[in-house]
């Protein structure tokens, strides 16, 4: 079983190899710094004990030199060695018999070295200074000053282990820090967590406002709290409206039902046959009524999962508009129609769907009149239905487009239709990124305005 580590868990887990390399990289990095200067520390030592002998020599002789130069035992060594032989003639207490090394020297030049393992020293590494000397009764003698590495190795290996402790010190405080950091950056999420918990525990619908504590500030957590209220309070509108909706829904089909269920047991008894022909025919239209209601509900619950499929292609928006106010014509209404060749890309049969709509609408509230008008305005097809009917009020002109809106109270449902034809216009309009609005004609009618891009021509 995989063990998935806290948020917390998982920066120290990040972080602390980065520290890590990092405190690795810096003490090596120290490391040869400091080998580097004591090094060179030792070899201007050596330069500068030899340059001193040197001087001594000219003016003591080699019987006295060693005696009046005084040196630290096990800290350097001195030998004066004569070049024609190649033996030591005076060294100092614990030099080896050979010389350190028989470097050719030019005139006041100073050589420096490294020599390994010296014969009867301990052992490491020497740096060996040589410079030709003269003394007062002008023999010349070469020099060899040699001081030990492993004074500076010692130095450096307590200035590693110091270096060790003070990393490993800066580790364990960069670790307590980041994990206080980290716990108290967390810690408005862990007040959002119990607050969405307890949202989440709560049977009812939360009330309206900010759902989560906004901390103080405009950082990432702030912009995150505001992101779940929009979130939560989205889903609040949602589900009220998904309440409100099934609730409705529920409503208008239990009429039909109710009425067909009645009608049936009517024509199960012993009726005359105009009775009989009578009460078919009405169950028949209870039955038509049911399905256009389900059809729309379909249709209403395709957009609302943002998933109204559009079988897009050419559409001669006139044709439609041609075509449905046609078939209102042969039922006997009255209507004025007003076109100009439009064509755009969108669903034939959602469009025809809309312009339907808008006439049965127009139909149901009209005087004694409707007129329909299309024009191409700009990159826009403007489609208007009209009808001699009194306007809608401003204060329901966005209402009117909701689900089961019916502002005429007084018509019943076999005449004021399923309440959902104009949120159906709403949603196909939306889903061709068109507008559409209630609104008023100059002479005082109602109508509604439908806008639709159109692309310009190629």
């Amino acid at each position: 079983m995989r063990v998935r580590l806290g948020l917390r868990s998982r920066i120290l887990a990040l972080t602390m190899p980065v520290v890590l390399l990092i405190s690795a990289a810096l003490a090596g990095i120290v490391y040869l710094s400091l080998g580097q200067v004591l090094e060179a520390s030792a070899r201007d030592v050596a330069e500068a004990e030899v340059v001193e002998l040197r001087a001594d020599l000219g003016v003591h002789g080699v019987s006295d030199l060693i005696g009046t130069h005084a040196v630290v035992d096990g800290t350097r060594i001195v030998q004066v060695v004569d070049p024609a032989t190649g033996e030591v003639v005076a060294a100092t207490a614990g030099a080896p018999e050979d010389p350190l090394a028989l470097p050719r020297l030019d005139g006041n030049e100073v050589r420096i070295g490294k020599v390994e393992d010296v014969p009867g020293l301990a052992s490491g590494t020497w740096i060996v200074a040589g410079a030709d000397a003269v003394s007062p009764d002008s023999e010349h003698y070469t020099l060899l000053v040699g001081v030990p590495t492993r004074v500076e190795a010692t130095a450096l290996g307590q200035s590693t282990e110091f270096a060790f402790i003070g990393a490993v010190g800066l580790i364990a405080l960069l670790g307590s820090v980041t994990t206080f950091a980290v716990g108290q950056a967390l810690r408005p999420v862990e007040r959002m967590r119990d607050q969405v918990e307890a949202l989440a525990a709560t049977p009812t619908a939360p009330t309206p406002g900010p759902a989560l504590e906004v901390p103080a500030g405009r950082d990432e957590l702030s912009r995150l709290a505001e992101t779940m209220n929009y979130l939560l309070d989205r889903m609040r509108r949602a589900d009220a409206s998904r309440r409100a909706f099934v609730a409705d829904a529920g409503h208008e089909l239990r009429s039909p039902l109710a009425t067909i269920r009645v009608l049936l047991d009517r024509l199960g008894k012993e009726r005359p046959v105009e009775d009989r022909a009578a009460t078919a025919a009405r169950a028949s239209a209870e039955v038509d009524r049911l399905a256009v209601l389900v059809e729309d509900l379909l249709t209403l619950a395709s957009a609302d999962e943002h998933a109204m499929v559009l079988q897009r292609a050419d559409v001669d928006l006139d044709d439609v508009v041609l075509a449905e106010t046609g078939a209102l014509r042969a039922r006997g209404m009255p209507v004025s129609v007003s076109v100009e060749p439009v064509r755009l890309e969108g669903d034939q049969a959602r469009l025809g769907r809309v312009v339907r709509n808008l006439l049965e609408n127009a139909e149901r509230h009209m005087g004694d009149t409707v007129r329909v008008r299309l024009a191409r305005e700009g990159d826009e097809a403007v489609l208007s239905v009209d009808n001699d009917g009194p306007p809608i009020d401003p204060r329901d002109r966005e209402r009117v487009f909701g689900r089961f809106v019916r502002l005429d109270d007084s018509r019943t449902r076999g005449t004021g239709g399923t309440g959902l034809g104009l949120a159906i216009v709403a949603e196909v309009v939306a889903a061709h990124d068109g507008l559409v609005e209630a609104t008023e004609s100059p002479e005082g009618w109602c109508r509604f305005t439908v806008r639709l891009p159109v692309r310009p021509p190629g």
